[in-house]
């Protein structure tokens, strides 16, 4: 197997949380939550593909955001991912106690 290349991928703004410690939403930075439309997702894989392909690497996917999943087509990006037989790992928000 050859050695993973990394891409750590910033698919949403959108998050169902405000933490202080967020650059998203530090000092009112966010206008507005944007997020990667579904064909500039395919056409970022593709572009991975390419480059671990020149460089002999398998490419890993670290998806993050805001909260990734609440992207409307992460789910069907996952599965693009694994037809593929790409590793992925996403963060999630966590909750804070108060």
């Amino acid at each position: 197997m050859k050695p993973y290349f990394a891409f750590q991928w910033h698919i949403t703004d959108n998050c169902d949380q405000r933490c202080k410690h967020c650059y998203i939403f530090a000092e009112d930075n966010c206008k507005k939550l944007s997020e990667m439309p579904w064909e500039k997702m395919k056409q970022v894989v593709e572009s991975c593909e390419d480059m671990c392909s020149k460089l002999g690497r398998t490419p890993y996917f670290y998806i993050t955001g805001g909260d990734p999943v609440l992207h409307r087509d992460f789910w069907q990006l996952a599965e693009l991912l694994k037809e593929k037989g790409y590793h992925l790992e996403h963060t999630r928000q966590s909750v804070s106690f108060k």
